[in-house]
């Protein structure tokens, strides 16, 4: 068994109370709600990019098509110009020759009717288009800025949780440092065990922590040398005996 004077073996409870401490800071540094809301936010952020990529495209695919109605209009509109302009001045044509040009600027009208609706349609469609990439591209820039000052403000949370936990270690390692040797290792070793590092028992076998030991423990604890550091088989941690 490790040996150590009993007032730095009781000095064992006050770093475990310590270690505790940082352990806690450390978990809400790591477990801090905005680095899972900003996760979120930049998620967020690269799904809206993406759909704005395709809004993009989806608007150039809509201006696209409006230029190409308003090619087929102007088209149309060149054909009955021409037409109209034969059909006004007459020459070389016979009563028939303008009954069929009249017929032929007749449908090239209705033509040209549907085709401006198709281009009015079309005009609708990259201005519907081009809000939706304006929207999404004000989401994004909303998106960011909520990002910045939530970055902001868990920089200056982990700031102080930082200093905090310095703060903390250097009192631990103070009152760790001048101990023994052989109970710096067990306290170690029992700290790895992951449940309790230390407990302390007072004189009639109650502990600190809340947990009972048999009977036959306490005695074998109260019989120790007051230097012996005792390691119980049962929790896998050091018990120090309080006075």
């Amino acid at each position: 068994m490790a040996k150590a004077p009993a007032k730095e073996q009781l000095k064992l409870l006050d770093i475990a109370e310590l270690d505790k401490t940082i352990s806690k800071l450390d978990r809400k540094n790591e477990k801090h709600p905005l680095r899972q809301e900003l996760g979120t936010l930049i998620n967020v952020s690269a799904a809206r990019a993406r759909d704005k990529e395709a809004a993009q495209e989806r608007a150039q695919a809509a201006r696209e098509k409006l230029e190409a109605a308003e090619r087929a209009s102007a088209a149309l509109r060149g054909q009955i110009d021409d037409k109209e302009a034969k059909l006004n001045s007459g020459a070389g044509l016979t009563s028939r020759d303008l009954l069929v040009l009249q017929d032929e600027i007749a449908g090239l009208r209705g033509m040209l009717e549907e085709a401006s609706e198709a281009e009015f349609a079309a005009l609708d469609g990259v201005e519907k288009a081009e809000a939706a990439v304006d929207a999404l591209s004000a989401e994004i820039e909303r998106i960011k800025d909520e990002v910045l000052r939530g970055r902001s403000e868990l920089e200056d949370d982990v700031a102080s949780i930082l200093a905090e936990r310095e703060r903390v270690q250097a009192e631990r390692d103070e009152l760790f440092a001048p101990l023994s040797p052989s109970l710096k290792d067990a306290y170690e070793r029992s700290r790895r065990t992951g449940g309790y590092a230390v407990i302390g028992m007072q004189p009639d076998g109650g502990t600190d922590a809340g947990i009972s030991l048999s009977p036959v423990e306490v005695a074998q604890i109260k019989a120790l040398p007051e230097d012996e550091v005792y390691l119980s088989e049962d929790y896998d941690c050091i018990i120090v005996r309080l006075r």
